[in-house]
C-alpha cells in the first residue's frame, strides 16, 4: 500500500515537470520563424567609364559618378535598411585614358560604400593585377575564379530590422574568354549557385536571397525557376548605344529586375517580407537628371581624373610636335574661296561653335570629345591643339567630306555621299538620342 501511494506521488511529480517543461517550452519564440519587414534594394551597372555625361544634349544630360553620389545620400538619410549592389562592367576601352576611368570609377564605387559588386565580362580588361590593386571593392562571384585574386562566391547582410540579406553572384561563361591556358577559371552558374544556396541553408538560413547575374537578359530570367531565389538583378552591355529593357518581371512570388545604360539612372527595389514569409515588390527607376544633388567629394575626384587626363594630353602633345604632320586638310578658309554661300550656312550653324564648347566646360584637352569637336583629330595631319593647329578648331567642312588638300589644288566632285556616314560617327545615341539624318539634314543643307 506504502509502495503504491510512493509511486503515485512519483508519477504526479513527473507529469508535473513535462507539463512544466511544456509550457516553459510554449513560451519561448519559435526559432524557425519566418522574419518580417522591409528592405530596399539600390542597384547600377553598366556604366561603362561614363563618369559624368558630356551634356551635349539635354535629354542625354543625366547619370554620372557626382549625382549618383548625392542621390545615394538622400536615401541614406531617410533610408535605414538597404543594399546596395553593381552589376559591373564598369570599364570600357582599353586606352590609357579608359584606365584612367576605370581606377576613377572603382574609387568612386568605394566611397559610395557599395555591399557587393559583380564583375561583368567588360572588367576584365587590365587583367587580375589591376583588380587585386583596386580599393577596398566588395566582389562577389559564385562561379568565376581568377588567378591570384580570391573573389568571395556570397555576402551576407544583417539590416538594422534584423533581416538577414543573402547575395550570391553568377555569370555566364559564354561572355568570358577561358581557356586552359588563361588565369580565369568559369564553373557551371547553376551548380555554383544552388552550393552557395544549400550551404546557407545549412547554417542561419537567410531571409532573403538576391542573386547578381551578368549575362543576357533571358538566361538571367531562367534563374527566377531555381528553389530559394526570391530576386534576380541582371546586368550586361556590350556598347553604349545598347538599349536595356529595364521593366521588371514577376513570377510566383519572385521577380527579376535590370539597371538601365551608363548610369543614367539607378534601380529601387523595395521588398516587403510579410510574417508568413510572403514577399511583394515595389520597383522604379530613378533619372539622375539635372535636378539631382551634385555631390561635392565625387566632383573633387571627377576634378582629379580631368587633371590626370590633361597630363595625359600634355604627354603626347609634346611626343606629336617631334613628329613631322604633313598637312592633308585645306581648312575651312580655303573651302571659303569657292564655296561661300556654303560656307556661310556652315557658320551659322553649331559646327563652326563646336570648339568654344569645349572651352566653356574645360574639356578642350579631354581627348575623347576632342574627337568630335575639332577636325581630323587623332588622325595623321589633323588637328593637334589650339596653338599648333588653330585652323583645325570645330567640325569644319572636311569632317563630313574627308581631307580636300587635293582637291583645293585640283577640284573634281562627288564627295557629297561620304556626309552621310561622316555623320554617325558622332551623332551616337548618349550625345544624340535623336539623331536622325532626314531631319538634321535640313538645319545644315548647303
Amino acid at each position: 500500500m506504502h509502495q503504491s501511494s510512493q509511486n503515485r506521488k512519483t508519477f504526479k511529480t513527473v507529469v508535473g515537470l513535462l507539463l512544466t517543461l511544456l509550457i516553459g517550452c510554449s513560451a519561448l519564440p519559435d526559432q524557425t520563424e519566418t522574419r518580417s519587414g522591409e528592405v530596399l534594394i539600390i542597384y547600377s551597372g553598366n556604366a561603362l567609364g561614363e563618369l559624368k555625361p558630356c551634356g551635349c544634349d539635354k535629354e542625354e544630360d543625366q547619370g554620372g559618378i557626382e549625382r549618383r553620389m548625392g542621390y545615394l545620400k538622400q536615401v541614406n538619410a531617410q533610408e535605414s535598411n538597404t543594399l546596395l549592389v553593381d552589376l559591373g562592367d564598369n570599364f570600357k576601352e582599353s586606352t590609357r585614358q579608359g584606365k584612367l576611368k576605370a581606377q576613377t570609377m572603382m574609387k568612386a564605387l568605394e566611397r559610395m560604400n557599395y555591399d557587393a559588386i559583380t564583375l561583368g565580362d567588360k572588367d576584365l580588361l587590365y587583367g587580375n593585377g589591376f583588380l587585386k590593386d583596386l580599393p577596398n571593392i566588395p566582389w562577389v562571384a559564385a562561379n568565376l575564379q581568377l588567378e591570384g585574386f580570391a573573389l568571395p562566391p556570397s555576402r551576407t547582410k544583417v539590416l538594422a530590422n534584423g533581416l538577414r540579406v543573402l547575395v550570391i553572384a553568377v555569370a555566364d561563361p559564354d561572355l568570358f574568354y577561358a581557356s586552359s591556358d588563361s588565369n580565369m577559371k568559369l564553373n557551371d552558374p547553376m551548380t555554383a549557385l544552388q552550393q552557395e544556396i544549400d550551404a546557407a541553408r545549412k547554417n542561419e538560413p537567410p531571409d532573403l536571397v538576391v542573386l547578381l547575374t551578368h549575362m543576357p537578359r533571358e538566361k538571367g530570367i531562367a534563374f527566377l525557376d531555381l528553389s530559394g531565389v526570391d530576386i534576380v538583378i541582371n546586368g550586361h552591355i556590350e556598347k553604349d548605344s545598347d538599349r536595356i529593357d529595364m521593366a521588371p518581371v514577376q513570377k510566383t512570388g519572385k521577380i527579376f529586375v535590370q539597371p538601365g545604360p551608363l548610369g543614367q539612372k539607378m534601380g529601387e527595389l523595395r521588398v516587403h517580407i510579410n510574417p508568413d514569409g510572403e514577399k511583394t515588390f515595389q520597383q522604379r527607376m530613378v533619372r539622375l537628371g539635372s535636378k539631382a544633388p551634385m555631390d561635392p567629394e565625387m566632383t573633387q575626384l571627377y576634378d582629379a581624373y580631368n587633371g590626370e587626363v590633361e597630363k595625359l594630353f600634355m604627354a603626347t602633345l609634346a611626343a606629336k610636335r617631334k613628329q613631322k604632320q604633313n598637312r592633308i586638310f585645306a581648312t575651312d578658309q580655303t573651302c571659303l574661296t569657292c564655296h561661300a554661300k556654303e560656307h556661310g550656312v556652315w557658320s551659322k550653324t553649331g559646327h563652326s561653335r563646336a570648339y568654344a564648347a569645349l572651352r566653356e566646360v574645360n574639356k578642350s584637352f579631354d581627348p575623347e570629345c576632342l574627337t568630335c569637336h575639332t577636325t581630323g583629330f587623332g588622325k595623321p595631319g589633323g588637328f593637334i591643339s589650339e596653338i599648333d593647329t588653330p585652323k583645325l578648331k570645330n567640325v569644319q567642312c572636311e569632317v563630313c567630306h574627308g581631307p580636300r588638300l587635293e582637291h583645293a589644288q585640283n577640284p573634281q566632285g562627288g564627295f557629297a555621299k561620304e556626309a552621310l556616314a561622316a555623320c554617325g560617327k558622332c551623332h551616337v545615341k548618349k550625345h544624340s538620342p535623336k539623331f536622325d539624318f532626314g531631319q538634321y539634314w535640313p538645319r545644315i543643307r548647303h
